[in-house]
C-alpha cells in the first residue's frame, strides 16, 4: 500500500494531528519529501477529511479551499 512508503510512517503521529504552527510546519516539511504526498492527498479528498490533519501536505482548511476552489 501506499501508506508503507510514506515518509512519515516512522514519524510522531502528533505533528500531523495539531494546529500548532510549529508542528505544522514540522509535518508539511516531512510531506515535502514524501514520495506518495498525491496518493495520500488524494485519500485524504476520497474521505472528505477536512479536519485540522495534514494530508498530502495540507491542512483540512487547505484542501476544503482546494476542492471548493
Amino acid at each position: 500500500m501506499w501508506q508503507d512508503r510514506a515518509a512519515c510512517r516512522n514519524a510522531d503521529s502528533s505533528l500531523f494531528l495539531t494546529g500548532v504552527t510549529s508542528r505544522v510546519v514540522q509535518a508539511k516539511a516531512i510531506c515535502a519529501t514524501c514520495p506518495v504526498i498525491d496518493e495520500c492527498l488524494s485519500f485524504a479528498l476520497a474521505n472528505e477529511d477536512y479536519e485540522q490533519h495534514v494530508y498530502g501536505g495540507l491542512l483540512g482548511h487547505e484542501r476544503r479551499a482546494l476542492v471548493n476552489g
